[in-house]
């Protein structure tokens, strides 16, 4: 070791520079460490992120995307009632609830009633059942990752595909349930839709509420030719001819959708009859299960019942054996032909038809009951797409949230959209495959509650 002094000291002073150039560069090594993990989001930029917390505000802005798509494109859905049901309670019942009806009386007259026969009340509900859950799933990988446009249209995709689907099914289930057909040989015209409302109110249908009509693209365009061609040229008559823009139609809201639901011609049916008298006695319960009294089984007979179809719609008797409908409240004759529909049965003697016959009682709903042998004509004769409306409370969505555990592997996101879905998003990451897999479900169930409310405009028949 050295003896010279100066040396020494030259050799102390280098150390100590080094010394503390040292700690400098671990002083700035965890300065940045700590404002990268922990720090403001200005002090973050420039620095670096967790992978996870990236991943984690990639997929909300997915999912923002995901709830603007989905409410962008629910316009039949939000025009249905809506019900949210204890989901504890559907779970422990098998995901269905009993839906009440309302109750109908009979007039007594006279000033001594004392042996007058009472109404039964009678507690008539509706099933309602969820249907399996809706859902999309697809999968991004780290590479798509890096660019947002693709989240952000796959969060559009998939809301806009999932709102699709729910609009769909209401859409889908008047087309096939709903109780009035009006039958139109030739093209839709604003006449129609007043016909409709007319039918309801002979019914009785109830003064005060929100009435519906919703036409598929080709019908609202038959309408706007028929406004713009009438020779008065108002601000109506000129907005369809311009823009093909349809006012409300006697006391209906009318909506313009992109839904499109053909009901196909029926078969070749001639010959069918019922066979035997018959009619539908309401009731509360049928064994331990409450009682569905909007539909009965009509047993029809007839060389060609093979080719009826789920949906077909029909008419019973003629003349003496006409079975018309009556006003809901007060039973007089409406002078018009009750419209029936099969919802199920297809092909075979013994049809589940709604509405059911009720020729007497305080739920009367037709003038007689169906006559042994009375013909039965099908309405619609050429496949062609349905335009629904309904009554504000015949048709409902119900709507129900799956318990989907955070915490538990998958990343979970809950929202509700405008139309009050709850709405699940559940992703997950792959690090060895470099794979996010995303799944966005919804679950609900569309029912048609009173299928005397509601009916389908059935244009361009034969």
């Amino acid at each position: 070791m050295t003896k010279n002094p100066f040396i020494k000291l030259v050799a102390l002073a280098l150390a100590s520079v080094v010394g503390l150039n040292f700690m400098g560069a671990i002083s700035r090594a965890a300065a940045f460490v700590y404002e990268g993990l922990v720090g403001t989001e200005k002090e973050r930029g420039g620095r670096f992120a967790l992978g996870s917390n990236a991943l984690t505000k990639d997929l909300e802005i997915l999912f923002e995307n995901f709830i603007v798509g989905f409410d962008a494109a629910c316009v039949i859905s939000q025009e249905a009632s809506f019900f949210y049901p204890d989901q504890q309670a559907m779970q422990r019942a098998g995901d269905t609830v009993y839906r009440p009806q309302d109750y109908h009386m009979s007039v007594v007259a006279g000033l001594d009633i004392s042996a007058a026969t009472p109404t039964d009340l009678i507690q008539r509900q509706v099933p309602a059942t969820y249907k399996s859950p809706q859902n999309i799933l697809y999968t991004l990988d780290a590479r798509e990752m890096r660019d947002p446009s693709h989240k952000e249209q796959a969060g559009k995709a998939a809301g806009l595909r999932l709102s699709a689907q729910i609009d769909s099914d209401i859409y889908s289930a008047v087309a096939l349930q709903g109780a009035n057909v009006i039958k139109k040989v030739g093209a839709l015209t604003w006449d129609d839709g007043a016909l409709a409302e007319a039918v309801l109110l002979s019914k009785g249908m109830p003064l005060g509420v929100a009435r519906k009509m919703f036409f598929s693209p080709f019908d609202y365009k038959d309408v706007a030719k028929d406004l713009g061609n009438r020779a008065y040229l108002g601000q109506t008559n000129l907005d369809a001819y311009e823009r093909s823009r349809v006012p409300d139609i006697a006391s209906f809201r009318t909506f313009r959708t992109d839904n499109l639901i053909n009901l196909p011609a029926v078969g070749t049916v001639t010959g069918t009859t019922v066979s035997g008298a018959q009619s539908f006695t309401p009731s509360a319960m049928t064994g331990d299960v409450p009682t569905d009294n909007r539909r009965m089984t009509l047993v029809v007979a007839g060389a060609n019942i093979a080719n009826i179809k789920n949906g077909d719609a029909f008419t019973i008797g003629s003349a003496a054996t006409a079975v018309n409908s009556v006003h809901n409240i007060t039973k007089d004759d409406t002078g018009q032909l009750q419209t029936f529909r099969v919802i199920s049965g297809a092909g075979t003697a013994n049809l589940v038809i709604t509405p059911a016959i009720i020729a007497t009682g305080p739920y009367k709903n037709v003038t007689i009951a169906a006559g042994a042998g009375a013909a039965i004509t099908f309405l619609n004769t050429a496949t062609k797409p349905v335009s629904p409306f309904w009554v504000e409370g015949a048709v409902e969505l119900m709507a129900g949230k799956l318990a989907f555990p955070d915490g538990q592997g998958a990343q979970i996101m809950t929202a509700t959209s405008k139309n009050k879905i709850p709405l699940i998003m559940s992703y997950a990451f792959d690090h060895l495959k470099g794979v996010t897999t995303c799944r966005f479900t919804s679950l609900y169930a569309t029912t048609v509650l009173q299928p005397e409310l509601a009916g389908i405009v059935l244009a361009n028949q034969t």
